[in-house]
């Protein structure tokens, strides 16, 4: 099996700060559970996610 890295970066400038760690947990989780319904992501595959504000 192979194994390779996915990174989604958006840029999030107009969102409100305080919200970005929730919206990007709720991304990563949405995304990673679509990928694993089409088979792309493994069950035991390990995702994180990242979200902090523009400077």
């Amino acid at each position: 099996m192979t194994v390779k890295n996915l990174l989604v970066e958006l840029l999030v400038e107009e969102l409100p700060p305080k919200a970005l760690k929730r919206l990007g947990e709720s991304f990563a989780k949405t995304l990673s559970e679509s990928l694993k319904t089409r088979n792309l992501l493994c069950e035991n595959s390990n995702v994180t996610s990242f979200a902090s504000p523009a400077a």
